[in-house]
């Protein structure tokens, strides 16, 4: 059985089983507040090269890129991974790429070391081997969907929970500054509730090296994660490891992009309030995306909600 590591970001006691139904209970609350979700179906089958058995020198770590389509996210948002590890990125939509870029220009490919796998669709399967434990960030090279906040990072830069540039201390002040950004954390912070690990997740990533016009998106990735895991409890270890085998041949759920929060509020407030968190994002907009729903990775039925994606940054 494969193990994929991500970061233990933040502490706490694990949901276990009982995360499963909390979620249900929370997404009936959430769906007074941000629309219920319409039915559906939808089946993914992993290809054959993300079950594998690692390698001698190391464990294999997968990424899901994009894992509905429209939905414009890599899944973790944040791994760890040691020298000798494979980093699996498995394609769940189509026409997306993983390009190597870095810190300060996230939406810019790099020749530093580049990788990029070319655009790709569902199925396709690219990997690449850890050769240093340096932060590395990737992002979707397709125009346009980097800049809605589709990258991703390996070994992200962490500080000390309760650093003034860590995604723990960031999320309340941005939130203070935006109405979108308050209902994404209200959002998150409903389905996490009974999961202290899962709500804490990712809460510990500096991103004092990363333009200011970014905190945004890395928010939202981390929140949308946080939901992933949420949604699926089974997959977290009490010790921080994703292991997406574990779920066996139960369903994945793939949840709404955090973005419908934020789109699903404004709407029931009539006139949506968009906030400037820093003087480098001021000129975001927020404009139509593709849908992104609640969906299942696996045989059984899904949770499916049309959303308004909002974004865009230019980094």
């Amino acid at each position: 059985m494969n193990t994929y590591s991500t970061p233990m970001y933040g502490s706490g006691s694990y949901g276990g089983g009982g995360g499963g139904s909390s979620y249900q209970s929370c997404m009936q609350m959430c769906a007074a507040s941000y629309g219920a979700p319409t039915m559906a179906s939808y089946t993914w089958s992993a290809p054959s090269a993300t079950t594998t058995a690692a390698s001698s020198s190391g464990c294999t770590h997968t990424v899901i890129v994009a894992p509905t389509q429209g939905v414009l996210r890599y899944v973790p948002f944040a791994i760890n991974a040691s020298v000798g590890d494979t980093v699996a990125f498995v394609w769940n939509a189509n026409t997306h790429t993983v390009t190597k870029s870095s810190e300060l220009a996230i939406c810019n490919k790099t020749s530093d070391m580049p990788f990029a796998s070319g655009v790709q669709n569902k199925s396709f399967v690219f990997t690449q081997q850890v050769n240093d434990t340096n932060t590395t960030f990737y992002y979707c090279g397709v125009p346009g969907h980097c800049q809605k906040g589709m990258f991703g990072i390996i070994n992200p830069p962490n500080a000390l929970m309760g650093g003034d540039t860590t995604v723990s201390s960031v999320m309340p002040v941005m939130a203070s500054n935006s109405s979108n950004m308050t209902a994404m954390v209200q959002y998150t912070q409903m389905v996490t509730a009974n999961n202290t690990m899962v709500g804490n997740w990712g809460g510990n990533i500096d991103m004092s090296g990363m333009p200011p016009s970014s905190y945004q998106y890395v928010l939202e990735n981390v929140m949308y994660t946080r939901t992933f895991l949420a949604a699926n409890p089974e997959v977290l270890s009490a010790e921080g490891v994703v292991d997406l085998s574990s779920a066996g041949t139960t369903p994945l759920i793939v949840p709404n992009d955090i973005t419908a929060a934020a789109t699903n509020s404004s709407t029931s407030s009539g006139s949506p309030t968009y906030g400037s968190p820093t003087a480098a994002a001021t000129g975001s907009s927020h404009s139509p995306a593709s849908t992104g729903g609640a969906r299942s990775l696996g045989s059984s039925s899904i949770l499916v909600s049309i959303v308004a994606a909002s974004l865009a940054f230019v980094l």
